[in-house]
């Protein structure tokens, strides 16, 4: 048996909850990599490394942002052509925002007194 790699691991769960966020299936995604179900299910495992097709599909097809992939970012997202982000809504997004913005409202507040 192969030992994974811990890189692999990190690489296919945050592929796999891609997929899952964005409403993506296991078999759209085989059809969209031309590859079998089994081998996405291969990839999410950490069992198979993501090839650099397979990101470049991701990045460039499906506006996926990379660094969520890669394990530099907490949320997955979209990126749009023009560069902005795309993120789904997820009560913990919601709450961050509403936390954001009550320390602006809050701040702003402190400077009008």
């Amino acid at each position: 048996m192969v030992e994974k790699r811990h890189e692999d691991a990190i690489i296919g769960a945050n592929l796999k909850k891609f997929r899952s966020v964005y409403g993506i299936s296991r078999k759209e995604l085989a059809e969209i990599f031309h590859i079998s179900e089994d081998g996405v299910y291969r990839i999410e495992r950490g069992e198979t490394g993501l090839s650099s097709s397979y990101a470049y599909i991701l990045a460039k097809d499906l506006h996926c942002d990379m660094n969520f992939i890669f394990g530099n970012a907490g949320e997955p997202a979209r990126i749009t052509e023009d560069g902005a982000y795309i993120r789904q809504m997820t009560p913990k997004n919601i709450a961050q925002r509403l936390r954001y913005y009550a320390e602006m409202i809050e701040e702003m507040s402190k400077g009008e007194r």
